[in-house]
């Protein structure tokens, strides 16, 4: 393999790695989404302010490492 394509290889995991952290700040933003304007969503989980604040802190962390990777490695 040359020099190139490892680099190559090294990008290709690295945008994965961004694509699935923005992913999981998708998720986490669909997620209190539901809870505030679905009441059905909302009936199904008894306990609110926990799941939207556990949606919240996945989304957080997502934006963290995503953030910390662009800083380090902007590629987008």
């Amino acid at each position: 393999m040359i020099v190139g394509e490892k680099k190559l290889l090294g990008s290709a995991f690295l945008d994965a790695a961004k694509i699935r952290l923005r992913a999981r700040i998708c998720e986490a933003e669909a997620k209190i989404e539901l809870y505030l304007k679905n009441p059905v969503g909302v009936g199904d989980h008894p306990n609110i302010c926990e799941e939207i604040t556990k949606a919240a802190e996945d989304g957080a962390h997502a934006q963290d490492v995503l953030n910390f990777l662009q800083m380090h490695w902007p590629s987008d």
